[in-house]
C-alpha cells in the first residue's frame, strides 16, 4: 500500500461550530477558463465568510468552541430579540456542542496524537 504524507490544516469558519481538515498538498487539477478571452477571472471563497486555519485539530476544535460560547453571548446579550436565533443555533449545532466540542474528546484528540492508549471517557463519574 501506498503511503501519502499529505499537510493537513484544520478549518473553523467564524460563528461556527465544523471543525474541517484541509489537505494542503493534494493537489487537484483545475481548469480556468478566459472571459472574452482575456485574462482569467479569480475569486475568494466562493461562500464568503471568514474562517480560520490551526495546524492542530485539538486548536480547532478549543477555538470552534471559544466561537460558539461567543456567539452565544452575542445572541443572549439581545434578550428577547435573540431567543428565536439561539433556539435555532442550538439546533442547527446540537451533536458539535454537546459531543464534539466537550473537554473531553478534545483531550482526547491530544492524547491521540501523542499515541497515548489512556482515553478519557466524558461519561465516566470520577467520585465513586
Amino acid at each position: 500500500m501506498k503511503h501519502r504524507n499529505y499537510i493537513r490544516y484544520y478549518r473553523v469558519f467564524k460563528d461556527d461550530t465544523t471543525v474541517t481538515e484541509i489537505s494542503i498538498n493534494n493537489f487537484l487539477r483545475i481548469r480556468l477558463t478566459p472571459k472574452n478571452n482575456n485574462y482569467p477571472e479569480f475569486q475568494l471563497s466562493a461562500h464568503g465568510h471568514l474562517y480560520y486555519g490551526y495546524i492542530s485539530k485539538a486548536k480547532a476544535m478549543e477555538m470552534a468552541k471559544a466561537g460558539v460560547f461567543q456567539h452565544i453571548s452575542l445572541l443572549l446579550a439581545l434578550g428577547n430579540e435573540g431567543k428565536q436565533g439561539l433556539l435555532q443555533y442550538r439546533f442547527n449545532h446540537f451533536q458539535d456542542l454537546t459531543v464534539n466540542l466537550v473537554d473531553a474528546n478534545i483531550k482526547n484528540i491530544d492524547l491521540e496524537k501523542l499515541g497515548t492508549n489512556v482515553l478519557i471517557n466524558p461519561t465516566h463519574d470520577f467520585n465513586n
